[in-house]
């Protein structure tokens, strides 16, 4: 590219040099036709004079600058005489030369042009190097999305394939073979697990989609903040599905939202403590109260996340690592759907690295004025 828009400028420049170095011949040429037929002139003006070429000029100089003017005008340039030898014949008596202000004319027309070209070159070569980056810029993201929405179509695969192959598993082993009591029960109620889990997939992907087409209606009210914690808490902390430690501390903080939405919020941040916390996972939630927001800090001691990927898991589908390779389960909508519903309520959601390992979730909601 550097090499199309280098032959571009150096054609340009070459050509108005050749135009310019034209126009300095043509004003010569000009000058020396000028001079011809000036000479002509005098030559048949002063056959019946017996005054020498020199004294002929000074007698008639009004008459021969008027002379010389006509022809300046006729073609188009402006010259004067100089006097070269009193002694010669017309020919030689004089010069005509042209004007200095001529050629600086020429010269800056001449300036003026290349540096036209180069603007011009440079503004189209800046122009193809910004629709470059834009294109490129663009394909980048078309293939990131292409990436997220594979890593999506594969872990959603096998999101809805584990708890369907459980469930069909348990239904047979119910159908075909005469369990006691106490096992059925059991089977059954991983059944319903399996089910429910399903269903909170499926709730996920159409909250996605409607927050997407901006066709979930939020039913706003005032909400006691630390009752939807510890409800959503007894629904997440429970064994077998958590063997970790959870530590709350809040108080009666009000906020304005929607119930379901702030619960789900809530419910996807504490999954995410025990998918990436591990078995002996500690979790902490607590409250603050400032002067116009109340704060909910969600602290973890898991592996924790990268600067870089903090500024990425937010984004719909996206997941950390690869899909292939990832070991927790995840579809990558859970933070998106967490980031769309705070923005809905005006709230904000920072994330920072736990003291000394893990991940803090705080969310920052505006104070519910009484």
């Amino acid at each position: 590219m550097a090499c199309v828009f280098g032959w571009w400028l150096y054609s340009f420049i070459s050509l108005v040099r050749s135009e310019y170095t034209l126009e300095k011949e043509n004003l010569n040429l000009n000058a020396l036709l000028i001079r011809k037929r000036l000479s002509l002139d005098l030559e048949s003006m002063n056959n019946d004079s017996k005054l020498s070429p020199y004294q002929f000029y000074l007698k008639n100089k009004s008459m021969v600058d008027s002379t010389i003017q006509k022809l300046n005008e006729e073609f188009s340039t402006e010259t004067y005489l100089i006097i070269k030898d009193t002694n010669a014949s017309f020919s030689g008596l004089y010069d005509v030369v042209v004007h200095p202000r001529e050629f600086k004319q020429k010269e800056k027309r001449y300036n003026s042009k290349k540096r036209a070209y180069y603007s011009e070159v440079l503004f189209f070569g800046l122009l193809v190097i910004a629709g470059s980056v834009w294109i490129f810029t663009k394909l980048e993201s078309l293939l990131k999305l292409n990436k997220l929405q594979n890593n999506f179509l594969l872990s959603i695969t096998h999101e809805l394939k584990t708890p369907l192959a459980a469930i069909k598993l348990s239904s047979e082993t119910l159908l075909k073979r005469n369990l006691d009591p106490e096992l059925s029960k059991q089977i059954v109620s991983q059944t319903l697990s399996n089910a429910e889990r399903l269903n909170d997939l499926i709730d996920n992907v159409l909250l996605a989609t409607n927050i997407d087409s901006q066709t979930y209606q939020f039913k706003m009210q005032s909400l006691n903040l630390s009752d939807l914690i510890h409800e959503t808490a007894d629904v997440i902390f429970v064994e077998p599905h958590f063997t970790g430690q959870l530590n709350i501390e809040t108080d009666s903080q009000r906020i304005y939202g929607d119930e379901l939405a702030i619960k789900l919020v809530l419910s996807n941040i504490f999954n995410n403590a025990i998918k990436y916390g591990g078995e002996n996972v500690v979790v902490d939630v607590k409250t603050e109260t400032e002067r116009n927001t109340e704060k909910l800090i969600i602290s973890d001691n898991g592996i924790g996340i990268d600067v870089k990927e903090s500024k990425q898991i937010f984004k719909k589908f996206y997941r950390v690592g690869d899909e292939e390779t990832r070991e927790t389960k995840g579809t990558g909508l859970g933070l998106y759907i967490v980031k769309e519903i705070l923005k809905y309520h005006k709230a904000k959601i920072e994330i920072k690295p736990n003291v000394p390992k893990g991940t803090q979730f705080i969310i920052t909601f505006k104070k519910l004025k009484i």
